[in-house]
């Protein structure tokens, strides 16, 4: 009887076995690592959605207030005494959202938020006072610096988490008045 046939039958057994349990152990951690950055990424994007929801929540109450002490003709006025604790609540809800968002983003998209506080800061400082009222200029500056952080901010953000096509960026825009008055010099143009 030869012996050899039955053993590279049994070489053949073993070895299959062996290649069946590497693959599924290989496949097995492929589908672990393929969920925990799907978790990651939703959690990146909770996080980071939440703390630009609180950045923009901020900006709109130094707008407001802004507007009541006549630095911005867009937005409705809200007293500064009344908005002054509003102001802080959303600063602290900031705060503690770009803590979380800097124990998960990548280095440029903590420097973009951190670049994106700076210019929130700059408006709640007009807002509180602690900056010159009287500087239409300086806060229309502080504004457009805001757009092109929180863009730069936004850009990074989807980069990180993955999000493909064109990031529509946002702009200062006009205030109504504006708009009115530029119609009005077309319509008064034409009639002329």
């Amino acid at each position: 009887m030869n012996i050899a046939s039955p053993l590279i039958a049994l070489v053949g057994v073993v070895v299959g076995a062996v290649l069946s349990y590497a693959f599924a152990v290989l496949g097995e951690s492929r589908r672990e690592r393929w969920a925990l950055n799907r978790e990651w990424r939703e959690r990146r994007l909770q996080t980071y959605g939440a703390y630009v929801a609180d950045v923009k929540r901020m900006r709109s109450i130094a707008q407001r207030i802004g507007a009541d002490v006549g630095l911005d003709d867009q937005a409705p006025r809200l007293r500064r005494e009344d908005g002054l604790d509003q102001l802080a609540e959303a600063n602290l809800a900031r705060g503690g959202l770009f803590e979380a968002l800097a124990m998960m983003a990548g280095r440029d998209l903590v420097e973009a938020a951190r670049e994106l506080n700076r210019t929130v800061w700059r408006l709640e400082w007009f807002a509180r006072g602690l900056l010159d009222d009287a500087d239409v200029e300086g806060w229309h500056i502080a504004a457009g610096n805001y757009y092109e952080a929180i863009n730069r901010f936004n850009h990074l953000a989807r980069t990180e988490i993955g999000v493909t096509g064109e990031l529509s960026p946002r702009t200062a825009e006009k205030s109504p008045r504006e708009h009115y008055e530029q119609e009005r010099r077309t319509r008064t143009s034409k009639a002329a």
